[in-house]
């Protein structure tokens, strides 16, 4: 209609708003809805509608409206959260001229009747996964349709390899079924597994599932020992060594022990360790206490045994950047007069899923004579097991991007026969897989826009350096921290050794709230500032220090700082004080590269092929939200190659490109559609109007009546096309099956583009029908 200006957003997992400025002319409009192509993921209609709110807050005109195209698929509406819903009703009343939009909504005839039947999920049964055993793979089958359906083979291929086809025979609607297969890896690295089922059923974009699993060649262990004094018996660290170590030198060998004594610890590089295990430890040196809780930060797992020799209060009061490192205080030892056993039936965590479930497993048989006793478990810890008088045997949590479990007793024959149980060795084996979890790169993520791998590494500081004789000549890097002795060589290859200056610039964030002091070891020159001000400035000093600073724990400081070489020696570091008492060079795990304007510097791009062929734009960035490798454009479920840029593929182990899997949410195969509840949820907050046809949509945007009472001519009205919700294309192709007419036009041209529909039906996998 004349007036009337649209703005067109493309729903899915994540809106995207394809018209700049609102479009008045009706080739223009067309063209846009021709050149769509459907994404896949679930329909997240609250982002897509806070989308269309902030264009319709654009309109000069009083009147505004909202028209959607759905299949009234429940997934990605958010019915259960009437927050949310609230949340959206204040938005639309804050608009300008308090023009509250209408919501036409153009709902699609449902299938009276769905033959499908969905590979919904790939699973392993261990995080970290190696070439030295077998792995099962658990592939989940549902028929989410409403009839009875008799699929056929399902296919598995690893890498190259294609395993054994497997039958499932007839399924009931709403049944499911858990296929298994054991799989050794014979080779390290990136790897897909691809599940093809031949569904004999009515969708097959549901048919096809993969998953993307990194094979690891060796998983590298650092035992701690704080009774190395003792016999071997009475020592936690060796039974631990023990089961961890191959039985023979011909044996493979996958998880890589070593073992130190504690007095070593401050000594020991950490960085390429992925398990940490303090085994009845009394107490940390404040460095390495520091470097640990960093480490664990980083990804890396921590295992506290805690025996009779650790000190309850040192660990109760151990804190780092995420806070508590242990998930709960430790108590005194307490020694049962006839022991204690673990409890099978307490145990809740994946970790124990064996040893509760399978028959033979002899854990909870052990007689344990003595355990620290603990309360207070941190917000977000689990208390994964206990024994049989209540007290807690395992207790587990997440640390930053890393792990933490602390078991209550030594794992030695001083506290009992638990050792020499057969179950002891897969116990600490299961143990160790999970706690390097945090460090394995998940090559799998959700549909969303510009889908992203997290990498691993910690932050840093966006460093300026700069000739003080030539002015121009200079570069810029990410320094991990301030921590250099440059001794007569240059920063950097063809720089001068000599005259020239350092800036570096980003946020700060404190992992303690109190009085922190900043302690600079410097020649010639350095000036600190935070938020701007200065903290502390001077030259030539042994350890300068500045006064007292007051920050708070987790609230990001602009952080900003200037050097300055002259002649001969050149060396900075810049360390602190923590609250705690705590004296360390500022690690990398508390620097971000940017500042409150900026939200990620880029350290490098590439491009990545997505599962249709197209070619996309890949950035490795560093920001809030840590190191992470993106790539651009609204997510397609299936699997992408990523090149790796140069400047991380070091993180990546030197692998030049590696295969990314955005998975489909099995929801979005399920009948579930809206009910008179969800209808009368949203009427509290906007004024819903169902249509039957463009027609009628046409005649709401004129002011005209179509069985109901329509208001006054918009200025402006935002088209939100939620194609991808849920499973839109194939109610689509069903209705068309039916015989229905499905137009979109914008006079009597009611039609959906039909380029639009075919792409859609081609994304989806339909059979049969019309497109």
């Amino acid at each position: 209609p004349k007036g009337t200006a649209f703005s067109i957003v493309l729903g899915g997992p994540a809106p995207e708003l394809k018209t700049g400025t609102p479009l008045t002319h009706r080739a223009d409009v067309l063209e846009v809805l021709d050149q769509l192509e459907p994404v896949g993921g679930a329909f997240r209609a609250h982002d897509a509608l806070g989308v269309a709110t902030l264009s319709l807050a654009e309109g000069r005109g009083s009147s505004r409206d909202l028209v959607v195209f759905t299949d009234l698929q429940r997934i990605g509406w958010q019915f259960d959260s009437t927050t949310s819903w609230a949340n959206l009703g204040d938005a639309w009343e804050g608009l300008p001229d308090r023009a509250k939009p209408r919501l036409l909504l153009r709902s699609f005839a449902l299938p009276e009747k769905l033959r499908n039947v969905s590979v919904t999920g790939i699973e392993l049964s261990r995080d970290v996964v190696g070439t030295d055993r077998e792995v099962a793979i658990r592939i989940s089958i549902e028929n989410t349709g409403t009839e009875v359906v008799t699929p056929g083979l399902i296919r598995v291929t690893v890498g190259e390899n294609e395993l054994e086809p497997k039958g499932l025979g007839q399924m009931a609607s709403g049944e499911s079924s858990v296929l298994e297969y054991r799989y050794q890896f014979s080779k390290t690295g990136p790897q897909v597994i691809k599940v093809v089922l031949d569904g004999n059923d009515d969708l097959s974009g549901d048919d096809i599932a993969e998953k993307a699993v990194w094979v690891k060649k060796t998983l590298p262990v650092l035992i701690v020992e704080g009774n190395a004094g003792a016999s071997f018996f009475q020592r936690a660290g060796g039974y631990l060594s023990l089961a961890l170590a191959p039985v023979s030198e011909k044996e493979e060998m996958f998880v890589d022990p070593r073992v130190i004594d504690a007095a070593a610890l401050t000594r020991e590089k950490i960085d390429n360790d992925a398990v940490i295990v303090l085994a009845d430890v009394t107490r940390l040196p404040a460095s390495a206490a520091t470097r640990i809780a960093d480490f664990v930060i980083n990804g890396g797992g921590l295992w506290v045994v805690a025996g009779p020799k650790l000190d309850p209060s040192y660990y109760n009061s151990w804190r780092g950047g995420d806070g508590n490192v242990m998930p709960l205080n430790l108590g005194e030892m307490r020694l049962p007069e006839n022991g204690v056993k673990a409890a099978p039936g307490t145990f809740d965590h994946p970790v124990l899923s064996l040893f509760k479930d399978e028959v033979g497993q002899d854990l909870g048989e052990a007689v344990i004579e003595g355990y620290r006793k603990s309360s207070n478990l941190v917000e977000g810890a689990l208390a994964a097991a206990r024994y049989s008088d209540g007290e807690i045997f395992l207790a587990t949590r997440n640390y930053g991007n890393g792990r933490v479990i602390v078991t209550t007793t030594s794992l030695d024959a001083r506290m009992g026969s638990l050792p020499a149980r057969p179950s002891f060795v897969p116990f600490v084996h299961e143990m160790t897989n999970w706690l390097a979890g945090g460090q394995t790169v998940d090559l799998n993520v959700r549909a969303s826009w510009s889908p992203a791998l997290s990498l691993p590494g910690g932050g840093g500081l966006k460093a300026e350096y700069r000739s003080l004789e030539n002015r121009g000549e200079g570069f810029s890097r990410i320094d991990p921290a301030i921590d250099f002795n440059w001794e007569g060589r240059a920063p950097e290859k063809g720089f001068p050794t000599d005259r020239f200056g350092v800036t570096w610039m980003g946020s700060l964030i404190p992992p303690a709230s109190g009085e922190y002091v900043f302690e600079v070891t410097v020649d010639d020159k350095f000036q600190l500032k935070l938020d701007g001000k200065i903290v502390y400035e001077g030259k030539e000093a042994v350890q300068g220090r500045s006064s007292k600073v007051e920050l708070l724990a987790g609230k990001p400081v602009v952080f900003s700082a200037s050097y300055e070489e002259e002649w001969g020696g050149a060396w900075v570091t810049l360390s602190w004080e923590r609250p705690d008492g705590i004296k360390e060079v500022i690690p990398a795990s508390v620097f971000i590269p940017v500042s409150k304007d900026e939200s990620r510097v880029i350290l490098g791009d590439s491009s990545a092929k997505d599962p249709k062929g197209g070619e996309r734009n890949v950035a490795a960035s560093l920001g809030r939200r840590g190191k992470l490798l993106e790539v651009d454009g609204s997510a397609i479920p299936g699997e992408y190659l990523v090149g790796i840029p140069d400047a991380v593929q070091d993180l990546m182990l030197g692998e030049k490109e590696v295969p990314l899997v955005v998975e489909r949410e099995g929801d979005e195969s399920r009948l579930e559609f809206w009910n008179d509840d969800d209808r009368s949820l949203i009427r509290r907050e906007i004024n819903l109007i169902e249509v039957r046809s463009i027609k009628d949509i046409l005649a709401a945007l004129r002011g005209e009546g179509f069985g109901q009472e329509i208001w006054k001519i918009l200025a402006i009205a935002a088209l939100i096309l939620f194609f991808l919700e849920g499973v839109l294309a194939r109610w689509v192709s069903k209705s068309r099956e039916a015989g229905e007419e499905l137009k979109v036009d914008f006079e009597q041209r009611d039609e959906i583009p039909d380029s639009f529909l075919k792409s859609a039906a081609k994304t989806k996998g339909m059979k049969g029908g019309k497109a």
